[in-house]
């Protein structure tokens, strides 16, 4: 799940916590992936060592600070209402199913897609071709619905639904994507958990937060709301909430 782009995807309180290890002299430079990851920067210890390899305490504080200052001093993000449902002869809002259709259609290097319930090839189709024609790096994070009977049963439980959706969903075959699940969704409670999310980060630039299921109602026909977000730094921080819950292991591989 490693994207290129230097800095850019890791958050700025990331930033401005890394900076006041240094400074603080928590953390010494040149530091490697261990120091990170002991240090507590656990999802993003192999982009921070491949921005500063080799430089001292004095280089790294000054582009930390040209960094953070840059993020502080920036425009604000462009918002575009999204909806799926009556449209009233007013409406300036875009379609969901057609923001779907073009983020997926748009992706140059990584798509993440959080669900809550997916129920149609067609509303994955762009993201396969992404995948299969410009080899975009596609990862999904999928609610399980129901649970096992067992905590022991959890873990097949999961599989045999996630080889189900590989099946009646992602109906296209190779290339698929890497798929994770909460392990909580599988097992039985109380308590009980939800992957509720229903999200899309592109290339770590833009995104969509949305009310619809990646399903024919939820696309189509359903009353839901959402807003797609063209700001780099949002959609980096999105992106790194999803690969922080892989990297301390708090979701499960389907394979792995």
């Amino acid at each position: 799940m490693t994207t290129p782009g230097g800095l850019t995807r890791i958050p700025l309180p990331m930033l401005e916590l890394l900076l006041s290890a240094i400074e603080r002299r928590r953390l010494e430079c040149p530091f490697s992936e261990a120091d990170l990851v002991d240090a507590g920067f656990h999802g993003f210890a192999e982009d921070v060592v491949a921005a500063f390899a080799g430089i001292d305490s004095v280089g790294v504080v000054a582009a930390l600070m040209m960094v953070i200052a840059e993020r502080l001093d920036r425009p604000p993000p462009q918002l575009d209402l999204v909806w799926t449902g009556p449209e009233t002869r007013a409406s300036v809002a875009r379609s969901t199913h057609l923001v779907v259709q073009r983020l997926f259609e748009s992706a140059e290097r990584s798509v993440i897609v959080g669900g809550y319930s997916f129920d149609t090839p067609e509303i994955l189709e762009p993201l396969y071709r992404a995948m299969k024609e410009r080899g975009v790096d596609v990862t999904l994070f999928l609610d399980i619905d129901g649970t096992a009977a067992t905590f022991e049963g959890a873990q097949p439980f999961a599989a045999a639904f996630i080889d189900r959706f590989l099946r009646t969903v992602w109906t296209f075959g190779l290339p698929k994507p890497e798929v994770f699940y909460d392990p909580r969704t599988a097992a039985p409670g109380p308590p009980w958990a939800s992957l509720h999310a229903k999200c899309i980060v592109v290339d770590d630039e833009r995104s969509l937060i949305t009310s619809a299921n990646f399903t024919d109602r939820g696309q189509t026909r359903n009353i839901e709301a959402g807003v797609l977000i063209e700001d780099p730094r949002f959609a980096a921080e999105l992106g790194a909430q999803w690969r922080q819950l892989v990297s301390e292991r708090l979701v499960v591989r389907y394979g792995g």
